[in-house]
């Protein structure tokens, strides 16, 4: 059935939706003669009834068919389509209309010409496939999205005006001054010039009551061409637009000519100001701390369960309103494209800020599509308050967009930063396809270090790279990492635990170097896809997975973090600890801050009460003296913030007491140790050394040879003896040979037995290690040591155990530890040679035996763990 639509002679616009049920099929360029199947729209062309093999056709053709009676002032008719992808051309009544090839935002056509008033008009319109677009288009592109689905997917609207109208309008809020600088483009469209009066006026959008003059202005509008007209609105009693109070008005814009109506415009907007100030983002005057996720909506539409949802206001809300801000979000995201329009409505009305991100991983197109889409970008989107950031690139750089591009559009829009151009966002995978902590520059992020000194806002929003679908399967992205943290036969329990733990971890990390932007990744995007999302089950029920309730106590407003890397104390051990209290909030805040020892149970073996008072947007910390318990086990150290009686957040780190390692061996080791490290520490633990220089070869059977002295005159001066004491029964022990090399080298150990080591550089995906995994847990080399217990050793950047090295043996060796992308690296190997043995042992223990002056002064300082202590007795054991 055709829609029909009678103007109302009262209103000088009239605006009739064409969303709903069309016609569709699949074709050729050429104009199709049946409609094989029914839509909606807006959606894209895999919702069709019944469905057709649409990835079979380069084009798609829509049909619909509406009757409009005449409107007796009304002289225009425009058809707009507010998205549609992938290149578009319109028909009326077999006149061809015009098109367009952008995929992001809108575009309009006049029907005068071909409108039938009172019977059946016949509308078409043809999209295409990605493929189908010519080269200057600024589609885009996204490396981890295989299928692009074709389809208008925004809605469709038969817009009604007089002869002059109201083409484009730009509110610029002024919150010092109260005003509302509202902008105007008058467009004619007779031949002739036009005299126009231009009303403008504020009111608030619940209410409709008016809060500011209606002024007026007088124009003279030279035929098919468009006038600028501004005006400068007093606002009665502001009421400021933030997350926490989503406050709207409507510009409200007459048009008269003749004395007669000609044309009236609503226009939403928030009176609120968002800008950088040196290294802070401000909101309303006041600074504001970005926490919130990514929402990869056009990875989304290729999600097999997503179906009509996207388009679907009260799923939209819950999605991007009600469970983001029930879990302490204020900020997201689009990442790769514009979502659809409702939701930027959805934002504006309920709260939600938003950094708006074009679809460019990598920028696509001529120069001049590029400034023409991104024009048209700033003119669809520029009047909603939720919307703070532009944001042209993703992982990528272009000097004609960034040196460009974007100044030019900042002239057109001077109310917003542009990412890429007055600040960076970092993507720092560490913990994952990288190591723990980053100490240099690493895939897309800067070092730690430096995000903590930058002068201008620091976003992260990418990380957490630990991605599984709806049903707990690693992604293909997750697999490759999964067993480097987890080891092999792991659980889907530990699979999601893991997550959680992340997230805290990082959030709590992200915190503590005050980065203003947080945002893991990946809130929505597509299960089926390399990154999935947070949700379980039917993506309709939108069941938030346990990682969402990490994140939430992570970014907690009132929130505190412990800042412990070691999990690796003696008994008793008494240790300085800081612990940040954090307020995101605008105000405030006063409560108590309880912190100590916990069992694993949750029990408080130790328990401090301190109240604290933190300012608005800002922080305290706290040095803590902590004395660890007396009796072996594994515990937490735990943090809670205490408000109104009531824990709004706590941080809780896992700590493992032991007592001090006793040697398993009291034989003579000969040792060959230019740090003399091992032999300090031996020496105090009464194990009797044995020169390597004046060595009886008879008076042990371990030979333990510390770090790269293989080139050494003493090394090779005993290079035949070495080889007939392993030959005939006795074990030598390598560590760490590879201790301080550049480049690659080839070390003869013994005759005919090369050990080949080299640096790698795959900080990117890879680097140093720090979780270690035992390829038989019964070994004696893992006497007294657990599983967990080799995951991070105290001190080092990010708790390093296994340096970023390949060192290998030039014979078969047999793996006793594992570590690495899909545990391909021996962290510990062992080599048979004759009756003997020689063992290469790549965990480091330097640092790790004995205090330095810095142990306990400096946060990456190398400290002693009694597990690396263990770990030398079990090595010297190993006879």
């Amino acid at each position: 059935m055709p829609f029909t639509f009678i103007p109302n002679a009262e209103k000088p616009r009239n605006i009739f939706s064409l969303n709903g049920t069309w016609q569709i099929t699949g074709g050729t360029a050429e104009q199709p003669e049946n409609f094989s199947s029914t839509i909606t729209v807006p959606s894209v062309v895999d919702t069709a009834e019944p469905p057709y093999d649409w990835l079979r056709f380069q084009y798609h053709w829509y049909r619909t068919a509406f009757r409009v009676k005449q409107h007796s002032s009304a002289q225009n008719y425009f058809l707009k389509i507010s998205q549609s992808m992938f290149g578009t051309k319109v028909w009326l009544n077999g006149s061809y209309l015009g098109g367009s090839i952008s995929c992001y935002t809108s575009h309009e056509y006049l029907l005068n010409k071909a409108l039938r008033f009172n019977e059946e008009n016949e509308l078409l319109i043809r999209v295409g496939a990605k493929e189908m677009l010519p080269p200057e288009s600024a589609v885009g592109r996204d490396q981890e999205k295989e299928q692009y689905t074709p389809g208008i997917w925004g809605d469709v609207d038969l817009i009604i005006t007089g002869a002059a109208r109201v083409k484009l309008v730009q509110v610029i809020s002024h919150i010092d001054t109260e005003l509302a600088e509202v902008r105007t483009w008058i467009e004619n469209n007779l031949a002739e010039e036009s005299v126009v009066t231009v009303f403008a006026g504020v009111q608030e959008k619940k209410s409709q009551r008016k809060v500011s003059p209606m002024e007026s202005r007088q124009i003279s509008v030279a035929g098919n061409s468009t006038a600028e007209v501004i005006f400068q609105l007093p606002i009665e009693a502001v009421q400021r637009w933030s997350p926490d109070h989503p406050f709207l008005y409507e510009a409200v814009i007459h048009l008269q000519q003749n004395n007669q109506p000609v044309d009236e415009c609503r226009t939403t907007f928030g009176m609120r100001e968002f800008k950088i100030i040196g290294a802070d983002f401000f909101l309303n005057g006041k600074k504001i701390l970005l926490r919130g996720g990514n929402i990869a909506f056009h990875r989304f539409l290729s999600d097999s369960q997503r179906k009509l949802l996207p388009w679907n206001e009260a799923w939209i809300k819950k999605l991007f309103i009600d469970i983001p801000k029930a879990h302490n979000f204020n900020f997201f995201r689009n990442h790769l494209g514009q979502l659809y329009n409702r939701w930027y409505d959805v934002a504006d009305e309920y709260g939600m800020l938003v950094q708006n991100e074009w679809h460019f991983w990598g920028a696509t197109g001529s120069s001049g599509q590029i400034r023409k889409e991104f024009t048209e970008w700033l003119h669809d989107n520029w009047n909603h308050p939720c919307i703070v950031i532009w944001d042209p690139l993703n992982e990528s750089s272009d000097e004609t967009i960034q040196r460009e591009i974007v100044p030019e559009m900042k002239q057109l829009d001077p109310t917003r930063p542009w990412e890429s151009v007055d600040f960076l966002e970092e993507h720092p995978y560490i913990y994952s396809l990288g190591m723990v902590l980053n100490h240099r520059k690493f895939g897309f992020s800067r070092s730690l270090q430096e995000l903590e000194q930058l002068p201008v806002p620091s976003m992260i929003n990418e990380f957490l790279w630990w991605w599984c679908n709806n049903t707990w399967e690693p992604t293909i992205l997750t697999k490759e990492i999964v067993e480097r943290w987890l080891g092999k036969n792991y659980s889907t329990e530990e699979l999601i635990a893991h997550q959680s733990f992340l997230a805290q971890e990082l959030i709590e990390l992200f915190r503590r170097l005050r980065i203003k932007a947080i945002q893991p990744f990946v809130y929505l995007s597509n299960n089926d896809g390399p990154t999935a999302h947070w949700f379980l089950g039917d993506i309709k029920d939108l069941q938030p997975k346990p990682v969402l309730s990490a994140v939430k106590n992570a970014f907690a407003p009132f929130g505190v973090s412990i800042e412990l890397w070691d999990r690796h104390f003696f008994e008793s051990e008494n240790r300085s600890v800081n612990i940040f209290v954090f307020n995101d909030s605008p105000k405030q805040k006063e409560g108590i801050l309880s912190m100590g020892i916990t069992t694993s149970s949750g029990e408080w073996k130790t328990k401090k009460e301190i109240p604290m008072s933190v300012d608005a947007a800002g922080d305290v910390v706290v040095q803590e003296q902590i004395v660890f318990p007396s009796e072996p086990g594994k515990y937490f150290l735990r943090g809670e913030i205490i408000e109104e009686g009531i824990c709004r957040s706590y941080s809780e780190k896992i700590c493992y007491v032991f007592k001090k390692p006793e040697p398993v061996r009291k034989k003579s080791v000969i040792l060959f140790d230019p740090s003399n490290e091992i032999d300090t520490f031996l020496r105090k633990n009464n194990i009797p050394i044995v020169s390597f220089e004046n060595s009886d070869w008879s008076s042990s059977d371990v030979l333990f040879i510390n770090g790269r002295v293989f080139s050494s005159p003493a090394y090779c001066s005993k290079k035949k003896e070495i080889e007939s004491f392993v030959r005939n029964g006795g074990t030598l022990i390598l560590n760490e040979p590879e201790f301080r090399l550049i480049g690659a080298a080839e070390c003869e150990i013994i005759p005919g037995i090369m050990l080949k080591i080299s640096q790698r550089d795959d900080i990117d995906k890879g680097g140093y290690d720090s979780y270690v995994f035992a390829e038989d847990p019964t070994h004696a080399l893992w006497h007294n040591i657990e599983k967990d217990h080799l995951k991070l050793l105290n001190g080092a950047c990010g708790g390093e155990m296994v340096s970023e090295y390949t060192v290998e043996f030039s014979l078969p060796s047999h793996p006793l530890a594992r570590c690495g992308m899909q545990l391909n690296i021996h962290a510990v190997s062992e080599l048979h040679v004759g009756k003997g043995k020689i063992i290469l042992n790549r965990i480091q223990l330097r640092g790790r035996l004995t205090p330095s002056d810095s142990s306990y002064t400096e946060l990456y300082a190398r400290r002693p763990d009694p597990v690396a202590q263990q770990f030398l007795f079990n090595l010297l054991s190993l006879s």
